[in-house]
C-alpha cells in the first residue's frame, strides 16, 4: 500500500515537473515567435523607408532644369503613401534653403563678419541670445583666444567630461550642442515654446542651419528667417513678396528678384553674391511604418554631372 502511494506521488510530481517544463517551453516558443514577427515587421518598415529613399533619388535625378524650387518634381510635399500593411512618408528638402554654419569662419580660420551678422539676424528672430555667436566663432576659428562672450578649450577642458574646442568648422550641425550656450531646448524646440510672443510657424534653430553647400541661399526655397538674414533691410514685407512671387513663378535666375516692386536695386546688389536659384544638395527623409514598427532613413545627397550620390546616411527607429 505504501509502495502504491509512493508511486502515485512520484507520478504526480513527475507530471507536475513535465507540465512546468511544457509551459516554459510554450512561453519561450511564443516569445521566439513574437520576436520573429517583430523582426520581420521591423525589416519590412526599413525596406519601405529604403524604397522611399530610392524613389526620392530618382525624383531629384529627373530634375534637370536651370533652377530648383516650385514646379520641380521633388518640391511639393508628398502625401503619406498607403502600402499593403503599412505606409510610407517621404520628404525632400533643399539644403541651400538653410544658413551654412560652416561659413561663419573664413578659409583662413578667422571670423567672417558678414556671415556673423546674418546668423545674428536669425538668432534675433528665434529669440536666441546673439552673444552665443561668440562661442560658436571660438569653436570654429583656428585660435585659442576667447571672444568676450565666447569659450575656447580652456573652458571646455574644465567640464565633466572635459573636451576641446574643434578650432575648425563644425562637421555636423548637431555639433553645436557642444558649444557653450547651445542646449537641446535652444537647438530642437521652436522658439514659441520659450517665448509666447513668437509666431508658432517659426521653427527651431536646427531647421534653419546646415553644414552642406557653398553657403549661397536659394531664394526659391528658403524660409522667411533665412531670407531675412540676407540683409538688415530685408524686412517682412519684402520676404512676403518674394514668397508670393515664387509660388506663382519660380525664380529662374537671381536677377528675377528685381521684378519684385519692393526689391530695390541697392538691396539686390547687396545680396546678389549671397543668393542662388539652383541647388545641388538635398536632404531626404523617408519613414516606413508597418504594424507597431516605424523606421526612418535620413540622407543628404549631392547631385552633379555624374548623378546623385549620398554623402550622409542615418537610420533611426
Amino acid at each position: 500500500m505504501k509502495r502504491n502511494a509512493f508511486a502515485l506521488i512520484s507520478v504526480l510530481i513527475l507530471v507536475s515537473v513535465l507540465s512546468v517544463i511544457a509551459l516554459e517551453f510554450s512561453k519561450r516558443s511564443g516569445i521566439g515567435l513574437r520576436m520573429a514577427v517583430n523582426y520581420a515587421q521591423s525589416r519590412k518598415a526599413y525596406y519601405y523607408a529604403y524604397g522611399g529613399l530610392q524613389t526620392a533619388l530618382k525624383l531629384i535625378k529627373l530634375d534637370t532644369n536651370d533652377y530648383d524650387g516650385p514646379g520641380d518634381y521633388w518640391y511639393s510635399a508628398l502625401p503619406p503613401i498607403p502600402l499593403e500593411d503599412g505606409s510610407l512618408m517621404v520628404s525632400i528638402e533643399d539644403e541651400k534653403a538653410r544658413y551654412n554654419i560652416k561659413k561663419l569662419v573664413t578659409s583662413r580660420g578667422t571670423e567672417d563678419e558678414r556671415r556673423r551678422a546674418m546668423l545674428g539676424r536669425i538668432f534675433d528672430i528665434l529669440a536666441i541670445d546673439t552673444n552665443v555667436i561668440d562661442a560658436i566663432v571660438d569653436w570654429e576659428d583656428s585660435d585659442d583666444v576667447s571672444l568676450p562672450a565666447g569659450a575656447e578649450s580652456a573652458y571646455y577642458g574644465n567640464l565633466t567630461p572635459p573636451y576641446a574646442a574643434r578650432n575648425a568648422p563644425v562637421v555636423t550641425a548637431g555639433e553645436l550642442l557642444q558649444v557653450r550656450g547651445i542646449d537641446r531646448e535652444t537647438f530642437f524646440l521652436p522658439p514659441s515654446a520659450r517665448n509666447s510672443f513668437i509666431p508658432e510657424d517659426i521653427q527651431a534653430l536646427n531647421q534653419y542651419i546646415t553644414v552642406y553647400g557653398d553657403g549661397k541661399i536659394n531664394i526659391n526655397t528658403a524660409e522667411p528667417p533665412v531670407l531675412r538674414c540676407l540683409s538688415e533691410d530685408m524686412d517682412e514685407s519684402i520676404v512676403d513678396d518674394i514668397i508670393e512671387h515664387r509660388e506663382k513663378n519660380a525664380f529662374t535666375k537671381t536677377a528675377d528678384l528685381k521684378d519684385i516692386e519692393t526689391m530695390s536695386d541697392v538691396l539686390y546688389d547687396e545680396i546678389a553674391s549671397l543668393i542662388t536659384v539652383k541647388s545641388d544638395i538635398f536632404r531626404i527623409t523617408a519613414t516606413g511604418a508597418t504594424g507597431e514598427f516605424m523606421e526612418t532613413i535620413t540622407a543628404v545627397v549631392v547631385r552633379d554631372s555624374k548623378g546623385v550620390r549620398v554623402v550622409y546616411f542615418n537610420r533611426s527607429l
